[in-house]
């Protein structure tokens, strides 16, 4: 989980308040949030949702609300659900940076720790919630669940194969491999950006790759 960005003006069709999911909003998160889900990052296709920051049931004052609304895969919109209302703004904070997000291999497990020593409640639920997410809700994880998990370990699989090609020879072809999975639109960017802040060597000569939305 990464900052996104988020286009300040909102779109037209929230002013009518008929409905927060229309075309248009669908639209403009998608190019938005380039095409992913801003929980999980996972690039989606058809199976997105308009998620709400803060729930219907608790807000329901901000169901039109562009600010509180985001793209989401019906997988990640039901772990959250209405039980994490708290959790960090992703379009104002730079998550990557409040939270560690890394990947035990031996325990085939995401690992979340806040960054520093004093979390707030915002950091706290965001760190429940990523663990819903990766780990699932139980010692054993449900079909959907391990389904998830498995793809999100072949992809950062892969990832680590062009980090380990780069370090083994570092030359153009292995270098553009790896900023190409540096890039905006890639997946579980909040992963990488620890892998590569870790590795002295790797930051050194991708820090600029690894900024995003952090200006915005």
């Amino acid at each position: 989980m990464i900052k996104v960005f988020k286009k300040t003006t909102p779109p037209e069709s929230l002013s009518a308040q008929k409905k927060y999911d229309s075309e248009e909003v669908k639209q403009q998160l998608i190019a938005d949030h380039q095409g992913k889900c801003y929980l999980c990052e996972r690039v989606l296709t058809t199976d997105f949702q308009v998620e709400h920051l803060h729930s219907q049931e608790h807000f329901p004052e901000e169901k039109y609300d562009w600010h509180n609304l985001f793209l989401s895969c019906s997988y990640c919109n039901g772990k959250k659900s209405n039980l994490f209302d708290d959790i960090l703004n992703p379009a104002q904070e730079p998550i990557e940076s409040l939270i560690t997000q890394e990947l035990d291999y031996l325990n085939k497990k995401a690992v979340f720790k806040q960054v520093g020593t004093s979390a707030s409640t915002e950091v706290q639920q965001t760190l429940s919630l990523l663990e819903r997410i990766f780990n699932g809700t139980h010692k054993m994880r449900k079909t959907k669940e391990e389904r998830f998990f498995e793809d999100f370990l072949s992809k950062m699989n892969a990832f680590q194969k062009a980090i380990n090609n780069f370090l083994m020879a570092d030359n153009e072809e292995t270098r553009l491999v790896l900023q190409e999975e540096l890039t905006i639109n890639r997946e579980f960017l909040g992963f990488k950006y620890w892998i590569i802040q870790n590795n002295p060597k790797l930051l050194s000569e991708f820090a600029q790759d690894i900024i995003w939305n952090k200006n915005s």
